[in-house]
């Protein structure tokens, strides 16, 4: 009998052992294949990035030679690309659990570029007087932003009225690892979140619909039927 008990423990310990060593296995293997799905993501995305940094210069250079119809096309294309690149990171996020690094590089692309898209936009309206308006805005996670998804959610609205005539631009104000973030935050004294900034003028928290509009259609040379 004690042999017999003794096998049964044996065999308990093999079948346990045997078990976790199957579950670590299949654990490495999914990990293995998520990081490298990650990391097909994240070379996809530095192409983007790459493509968009040559479109930017090509952009400045028209803006120099005032081909502004060629501008225009270009900066449309750009839109639905910026538009596209903010999905594709937002779908990263979620799945890039197990590597935040690469998650926080593709952040810093993601600012920069958008960054270099507003200077731009910048510098075409001030050669082509291009008809457009420009937010910045800046939020923060929902313990320290209560109002920051209400707030996205009327930029969004915004955003479908007035298509490629308004431009947002969105920034993480957690995200201090891009300085220009700090130098943002600096230069237009943010310090509660939400904030957005029309035209170079911070607003500070929630902003609703009506007081948005008021504002960027103050800038707007044609006057549209939602202003």
């Amino acid at each position: 009998m004690r042999k017999l008990s003794k096998d049964k423990y044996i065999i308990a310990g093999l079948i346990t052992f045997g078990i976790f060593f199957l579950g670590l296995f299949l654990g490495l293997a999914i990990e293995g294949k998520r990081v490298n799905y990650i990391e097909s993501v994240s070379r996809k995305q530095n192409i983007d990035f790459s493509s968009l940094q040559l479109q930017y210069a090509f952009i400045d250079q028209l803006s120099q030679e005032k081909n502004c119809l060629a501008v225009q096309k270009t900066f449309e294309q750009n839109i639905q690309n910026l538009e596209s690149t903010r999905t594709r990171l937002e779908n990263f996020d979620r799945e890039a659990r197990l590597n935040k690094n690469e998650l926080d590089i593709l952040k810093n692309e993601y600012i920069l570029a958008q960054i270099r898209y507003w200077l731009l936009a910048e510098r075409t309206r001030e050669v082509c007087g291009a008809d457009i308006v420009n937010i910045l805005y800046f939020f923060s996670d929902e313990k320290e932003c209560a109002d920051c998804e209400k707030q996205a959610f009327v930029l969004t609205y915004l955003k479908k009225k007035f298509k490629d005539k308004l431009l947002i631009f969105s920034f993480d104000s957690k995200f201090e690892a891009e300085p220009m973030i700090t130098l943002f935050k600096n230069t237009y004294n943010i310090t509660t979140y939400p904030t957005i900034v029309i035209e170079g003028k911070p607003r500070k928290k929630f902003q609703d619909k009506d007081s948005i509009l008021r504002e960027i259609c103050t800038y707007y040379k044609e006057k549209t039927e939602d202003c």
